[in-house]
């Protein structure tokens, strides 16, 4: 089944009850030396003080929710790292929102996977497991930080498997130090090999404050050229799909069926909530982030009150050029006719100088039905979306 059919059984709600959940686990083991998201070494008292709070912040929110759910997501961080008790309370939360058709996703690093926490998931009624597998290649895994052996990735995809889990997806990065283009098609057999049902593929990116970026501004690592790292973005979409993945997003690949449900609500802009300190909410509208600080997070909910966060309405072609950025992320584009339904206007009219531009050179595709990214231009379409960002905000697009 191609993928477009996901989507089109959801009609398009951009208002109203969000169809999704995102609960962000703030805790590791330890902290990768490339990540900047949000996350503390994990600690019982701490984890206790969360999960109250993240309790509260439910029944705050949950008026906002649809029954059932399309999907839930718990991501971190490192949910798996917390205790048995706790991680079974933290997966129990959103039980009232869980129907037969519901997909529960939850990230999990390999190093924190055994038989009886992955017999865990499933008990608690999770269908999905996302492995942060990285790479294949322990040299590779030691330059990222990680704490897991390349070993401990078939160990806990077995474990999966064991335990009844038919749908595991694999996360890997290319750009990694050190990393060639061969190391990287090893990887890819070696994930493939596994036969995930699904796919991600990341680009290492240097983020401000992370000891890696530090390493590099340092001279202690030197990152991948972007001539090689485009070989290994095509070597990615060479390699999966010609072992029968779909490639329907840019950075992700599927079987049939297998697409993830919670990350198509962002592509196509559809509202969801977001639970926990750091996490996202888009509903009505707004977009709102709680603050990164579990303390203020906790404190708040102890009081009744909502978390510190920050919130802001889109409208007109800022509301259309997200719109845009995030639908062309996916392999088949934008449906003019839904985004007009949506906004009231046709893409090229809404941004004509960015998206004519494109479409000219041919970095865009437009056919009477759709607008999408040409396959030629994946690997650099943060420039397309950049001249979009720039004509919605009335400046001047680079020449």
């Amino acid at each position: 089944m191609p993928h477009a059919t996901c989507k089109e059984k959801w009609p398009d709600r951009p208002r109203g009850p969000a169809d999704a959940l995102y609960v962000h686990v703030p805790f590791c083991a330890a902290k990768c030396g490339y990540c900047d998201f949000y996350s503390l070494p994990h600690d019982a008292g701490r984890a206790r003080h969360y999960l109250d709070a993240l309790a509260a912040e439910l029944h705050l929110r949950c008026r906002r929710l649809r029954r059932p759910l399309e999907s839930i997501y718990v991501g971190g961080g490192t949910p798996t790292c917390l205790a048995p008790e706790a991680l079974d309370e933290l997966l129990g939360l959103p039980g009232a929102w869980i129907g037969p058709h519901t997909e529960f996703t939850v990230e999990v690093n390999p190093g924190t996977l055994d038989d009886a926490t992955a017999a865990q998931l499933v008990s608690a009624g999770v269908n999905r497991v996302t492995v942060g597998a990285q790479s294949f290649e322990q040299e590779e895994l030691e330059q990222l930080g990680r704490s897991h052996s390349a070993t401990d990735i078939a160990r806990a995809v077995t474990a999966l498997h064991r335990a009844g889990m038919d749908n595991v997806a694999l996360d890997l990065i290319y750009g990694i130090p050190r990393q060639t283009p061969a190391s990287w098609r090893r990887t890819l057999d070696a994930a493939l090999a596994i036969d995930p049902s699904h796919l991600s593929v990341y680009a290492l990116s240097y983020e401000p404050q992370t000891p890696l970026a530090a390493a590099r501004d340092a001279g202690r690592v030197v990152a991948m050229d972007d001539e090689t790292q485009r070989d290994c973005y095509d070597e990615a979409i060479a390699t999966a799909t010609a072992a029968g993945l779909d490639h329907y997003e840019l950075s992700n690949f599927a079987r049939p069926n297998r697409t993830c449900r919670h990350n198509l609500t962002y592509w196509l802009n559809r509202p969801y909530i977001g639970l926990g300190p750091a996490a996202a909410s888009y509903v009505d509208g707004v977009r709102s982030v709680n603050e990164a600080d579990l303390a203020a997070y906790t404190a708040a909910l102890t009081r009744g009150e909502t978390p510190p966060h920050a919130s802001e309405r889109l409208t007109g072609r800022a509301a259309m050029a997200e719109a845009l950025m995030l639908g062309l992320r996916l392999i088949e584009g934008v449906g003019r006719r839904r985004f007009a339904d949506r906004y009231g206007t046709d893409p090229l009219d809404a941004l004509p100088y960015s998206i004519g531009r494109h479409v000219r050179c041919g970095a865009l595709a437009l056919t009477p039905d759709r607008l999408r990214v040409s396959p030629a231009a994946l690997f650099v379409c943060d420039t397309i979306f950049a001249d979009i960002l720039a004509e919605a905000r009335q400046e001047r697009p680079r020449p």
